[in-house]
């Protein structure tokens, strides 16, 4: 079965999401530069509803991306609140999908960092609340320890300015102080190999750089080119 915190944590999500899309259907977002706010809620409502469908050929891709937001292009914003909210009232009878895990927690992080990018814009200098934001950095850094202990990676210590240290491989020779909320958003591919590089680092970081991102959710791409193509600029969170 799913983890019910989790899935609590989740619905707070939506709720926020929902609330901010609200305030501005049609607001541009720099870091999806091809879709509105609208077609964000569309997006991590597919998503979803993906998931309770096991509709999951292709999951993270491009292709498999833009399938779903154009599958509910047609509803308005009740409507597609209201299958995002039904979908995930129906996750909580779901398992966890072979090779992948429990559904809510993709499905979670996902719509975290979409969460993220609507407060750039809708809601500048905000982040998370802490519960998520937290969940939502953890998550999101198991995967990239996991792909940098794969490429035989340097030792990384990463320490929180304001949270727990975090440890990749036993040699730590690298150290990265950081914020959890500047973590969270380098760790979705939210920023550049120029702002990465501009981070509290004990050294270069190139071979992180190099490495890049790993998981499903990078749709296949690889490398330096996981990471956003050009800076983007969001207002410093408190």
């Amino acid at each position: 079965m799913v983890n019910p915190e989790v899935l609590e944590i989740y619905r707070g999500v939506s709720d926020r999401t929902i609330d901010l899309v609200e305030k501005d259907q049609g607001a541009r977002l720099p870091s999806c530069p091809l879709w509105s706010a609208m077609d964000l809620l569309r997006h991590v409502t597919a998503v979803c509803q993906d998931w309770v469908e096991h509709r999951l050929d292709g999951y993270g891709t491009e292709r498999w991306t833009q399938e779903g937001v154009q599958r509910l292009s047609s509803l308005n914003f009740g409507e597609v609140s209201l299958a995002w909210r039904t979908a995930i009232d129906q996750m909580v009878s779901l398992t966890e999908e072979p090779g992948l895990g429990d559904p809510v927690r993709y499905a979670f992080g996902d719509a975290a960092a979409h969460e993220a990018d609507l407060r750039a814009v809708l809601a500048p200098g905000t982040t998370l609340p802490p519960e998520a934001l937290t969940l939502a950095t953890k998550s999101s850094f198991v995967v990239w320890r996991q792909h940098l202990n794969e490429c035989r990676s340097p030792g990384l210590t990463i320490e929180l300015l304001q949270g727990p240290t975090l440890n990749v491989g036993t040699n730590q020779g690298v150290s990265l102080r950081i914020s959890e909320h500047e973590l969270f958003r380098m760790l979705n591919g939210r920023r550049s190999i120029s702002q990465i590089e501009e981070y509290d680092w004990s050294v270069s970081p190139e071979s992180f750089i190099d490495i890049g991102l790993g998981g499903p959710v990078t749709g296949g791409v690889k490398g330096r080119d996981t990471w956003a193509s050009e800076p983007l600029i969001e207002c410093a969170v408190d």
